[in-house]
């Protein structure tokens, strides 16, 4: 289930009843080859306690515009960054989690696979949260106008405008990557890297090259983080106790349980049965 464009919310369930969330498409073609989608999130927790949102991430690159004011009145601040701002956060390999408290709103733009890095033309590392204005230029000075709108599709035609003047016509080399790399994300049959290289008829020194130029992590963190996207979901839906994790581990490409354990862990922060367990708590109010 999206959670806020970037992934797949961990135990959507629990948040339902905190964030407001809204996913609306690519209109004018001529931005589709670099943009999946918009997105947008706001909540309301004045007088509650915080609630915590985790993402298992996507990689993919994210522009957001956010504003919101803390539980005791002043800005609110997000990995470091004292709202409002216009915000680049880049492919996250760690856990992507944010304290939700005090009332807040952000109106975010989800690249595909290497489309900001092609839109902007540079690399991007991974982990990074930059001013947006140092990878798109321009985008602080719009902040104000998406701020300044009542509704999300308002927003959507702002940024979408805006965008739109910044999207030439995407390298052909641009276009063979995002669709090698979205088929690894989607294709549940690729399960080790070499099997990459076979896929597209490259050289496992081309994969990992194409991979960092566009996505700012190697092949191998996107094969896994697919796995465990779906492992979760499994865990999610139907507990640790219809789920037999040595099975699990099999059907999604791990050479054993021990390893789907080490991988939830590292890139998690828990093991899968913690998971499924805190899955069964009772939503958030």
């Amino acid at each position: 289930m999206p959670a806020d464009g970037r992934g797949a919310l961990v135990h959507p369930h629990q948040l339902q009843r905190v964030l407001h969330r809204a996913v609306l498409p690519v209109i004018d073609p001529r931005l589709a080859p670099y943009v999946e989608h918009f997105w947008s999130v706001a909540w309301q927790r004045h007088g509650e306690a915080p609630a915590t949102s985790e993402v298992i991430t996507r990689p993919v690159c994210h522009l957001t515009f956010e504003n919101g004011v803390a539980d005791d009145g002043g800005p609110l601040v997000r990995h470091g960054v004292t709202m409002p701002a216009a915000v680049v956060t880049t492919v996250w390999t760690r856990r992507f989690v944010v304290d939700l408290d005090g009332e807040g709103r952000a109106f975010g733009v989800g690249f595909r696979p290497g489309g900001l890095a092609a839109l902007a033309g540079r690399e991007l590392l991974a982990d990074l949260t930059l001013p947006a204005d140092d990878v798109l230029p321009g985008a602080a000075a719009l902040l104000p106008r998406v701020l300044a709108e009542d509704d999300d599709a308002a927003r959507h035609a702002v940024v979408e405008g805006w965008l739109v003047g910044l999207a030439a016509e995407p390298d052909p080399a641009y276009l063979d990557a995002v669709a090698l790399i979205e088929r690894v994300w989607t294709d549940s049959s690729i399960v080790r890297v070499e099997q990459i290289g076979e896929v597209a008829g490259l050289s496992a020194r081309s994969v990992q090259r194409m991979f960092r130029r566009y996505v700012g992590v190697g092949p191998k963190w996107v094969l896994v983080r697919a796995r465990l996207r779906d492992a979760a979901a499994r865990l999610d839906g139907e507990g640790e106790a219809s789920v037999s994790l040595a099975d699990l581990a099999a059907e999604l490409g791990w050479a054993d349980q021990s390893h789907l354990v080490r991988d939830f862990r590292r890139q998690l922060g828990t093991t899968p049965g913690r998971y499924a367990r805190d899955a069964r708590a009772a939503p958030t109010t």
